[in-house]
């Protein structure tokens, strides 16, 4: 059975410290802690850290094969309610 996913949508991701300082060079710190790390994007699942963001986000702040440099675990967290 297959499920549609908008990339508009949100997913959680667990971004690598090697991811945050890729941010870092290509984003404004502003936008780190005014859209990925405020507290209403930063949240604690099973004693981890993710992160929730719109999918089409993540493909553009974190391209995927720089490299071969992991900027966010390959795991990622959709909410039920996200997959029709």
């Amino acid at each position: 059975m297959f499920k549609k996913f908008n990339i508009n949508d949100h997913i959680y991701i667990q971004i690598t410290e090697l991811g945050f300082k890729y941010l870092e060079n290509t984003v404004d710190k502003d936008y780190i802690k005014h859209c990925i790390t405020a507290p209403s994007y930063k949240k604690e699942i099973n004693g981890e850290i993710w992160y929730r963001l719109q999918m089409h986000n993540v493909m553009t702040l974190f391209p995927v094969g720089l490299n071969s440099q992991i900027l966010f675990n390959t795991n990622i967290l959709i909410e039920d309610k996200d997959l029709h």
